[in-house]
């Protein structure tokens, strides 16, 4: 099972995981050896894509912990490897070729642009195996049916490459072509401050009107604090280089989508694209911590990027973004904030 870390939850196939260990639970319960049971092997790509404060050890107990949350409950073992940078696909080699055995079959699945041809295409260089290149592209569906691949296993064990899984529930399932380099590469730090941002916000028990603070992520995602228990909060954004930031006061978060929506907030398409990703949908999160300079929490857009929290206190916050895209709150990816402060208005 092929999962990409730099949109672990997104390009996690839940439903598949679900149905295979309901077929495994029920085999476990017949005649069969438990010997003969599929084995599932977890792998992590594209780990040169996440910051490198991140330890091998801290990634390999995140990926184990997530997997469990997102219906996993018992894998063999898990790979985090780096097609691109050939990093772990030695050891991912040798261990499948073991699994595998003599006569086994190996079936690799995964989301629509996980990672899974790119990974084949360097075991076949690893190994030496002469195979047809498999066609590797940023548009999902380029594997379009169930690929038998030769040269790699030994003996008469057997390859599958098999199709995308499709989840429209990604963010980069609505961009086209142009814009999918939209996707996570970058972060960027804002802290936001009663005093300088938050006017009278919870600043004193006087009967002040609520003035909130709102960051844009482009023209894609929008973050409100509605309330907080402290003065500061660090919001960690992981999101592409090329897309735009802005921050500014909740009152104006209409006005400012309306005025710069397809022009300084990216995507920078047309109005008329941007009407058709949908109907904006809000999702309100609670959220606890207990230190500013590491974060408690991350708030997920699937198949776009994330948003990491460090405060000490409680917070109230309210995310907004296209209808049916997948949200939610995990344990941080990369506790670390960054390093560089962003100020009120646009960001770079």
């Amino acid at each position: 099972m092929v999962v990409d870390c730099s949109d672990f939850d997104g390009s996690f196939p839940k439903r598949a995981a679900k149905s295979l260990f309901k077929v495994l639970d029920g085999r476990r319960n017949s005649v069969f050896s438990s010997r003969n049971l599929p084995k599932l092997v977890l792998v992590a790509t594209k780990v040169d894509l996440l910051p490198s404060q991140i330890s091998p050890t801290r990634l390999d107990r995140w990926v184990r912990q997530r997997a469990r949350a997102l219906g996993v409950p018992k894998m063999n073992t898990v790979f985090l490897v780096s097609a691109r940078k050939d990093l772990g696909v030695r050891n991912l080699l040798a261990a499948i070729k073991d699994l595998a055995g003599p006569r086994g079959n190996m079936w690799i699945i995964g989301a629509q642009n996980a990672g899974k041809s790119t990974l084949i295409n360097t075991f076949a260089k690893k190994g030496g195996a002469k195979i047809t290149r498999l066609t590797v592209a940023a548009v999902p569906g380029t594997t379009l049916g169930i690929l038998r691949v030769r040269g790699i296993l030994s003996g008469k064990a057997k390859m599958y490459d098999t199709p995308g899984l499709l989840h429209p529930y990604l963010m980069s399932m609505r961009l086209n072509r142009r814009n999918r380099r939209l996707r996570c590469g970058k972060s960027y730090n804002l802290e936001l401050t009663e005093s300088r941002w938050l006017s009278g916000f919870l600043g004193s028990i006087n009967a002040l009107p609520l003035a909130g603070q709102t960051v844009f992520v482009g023209g894609l995602m929008r973050l409100d604090l509605c309330q907080a228990s402290v003065q500061t909060i660090y919001l960690t954004i992981w999101a592409s280089p090329n897309v735009s930031l802005h921050l500014g006061k909740t009152e104006n978060a209409e006005e400012t989508f309306s005025k710069h929506v397809a022009l300084r907030l990216q995507p920078l398409i047309s109005r008329d694209w941007v009407s058709e990703l949908g109907e904006w949908q809000e999702r309100e999160f609670k959220v606890t911590g207990t230190s500013w300079d590491l974060n408690s929490s991350d708030i997920v857009v699937a198949g776009f990027g994330w948003c990491s929290l460090g405060l000490k206190g409680e917070a109230t916050l309210k995310l907004w973004t296209y209808q049916g895209i997948e949200v939610l709150l995990r344990e941080p990816l990369v506790l670390d904030r960054a390093p560089i402060i962003e100020r009120p208005g646009f960001c770079p």
